[in-house]
């Protein structure tokens, strides 16, 4: 079989991958391979505290591994995620808050979930959300001195606290 990107060598390199269910295979030579390995085009599963196996296997001279941060319960990597576009275990979120945070905002607007909420849940948060806001308000009565609205919005945020 002869490579499909330079058309020339012989292919000794076959890769599949699967993203969001589109399937795409490769055959390639060694050299298109590390090729697009390089440009990221594709990308192949490398054993920690092992050389470089797929290079290895083509006679390809084993490229220096990055330090990058990764997850501690799952090992997934930043790269991993930046691949793939997953994250490996619940704990990865707050392994890569910092590279979730914009992706997020962007996606839903807010880095703070403000969807719904089983209807047990829902009460005690917008309890909660109707305090701060009270609160809010109160703080900002004061720093106005407007001492009469301050002491009614006292008075709601103690009967909502009693209510509890």
């Amino acid at each position: 079989m002869i490579c499909e990107s330079c058309k020339k060598k012989e292919a000794t390199v076959f890769y599949e991958e699967s993203v969001n269910g589109n399937k795409r295979s490769y055959s390639l030579c060694a050299a298109c391979a590390a090729a697009k390995e390089k440009d990221g085009e594709i990308g192949f599963f490398t054993f920690p505290h092992h050389d470089d196996l797929f290079g290895s296997l083509l006679g390809l001279s084993p490229v220096p591994t990055q330090r990058t941060k990764t997850c501690e319960r799952c090992g997934a990597s930043a790269k991993d995620l930046q691949k793939s576009g997953r994250l490996g275990c619940p704990a990865c979120y707050e392994t890569f808050k910092e590279e979730l945070e914009g992706t997020v905002r962007s996606i839903h607007g807010n880095t703070k979930h403000v969807g719904r909420a089983p209807a047990r849940f829902r009460q005690g948060r917008e309890k909660q959300d109707k305090l701060a806001s009270l609160r809010a308000q109160l703080k900002e009565a004061i720093a106005n001195e407007a001492f009469e609205q301050a002491a009614a919005l006292r008075d709601e945020i103690r009967s909502l606290e009693e209510n509890a």
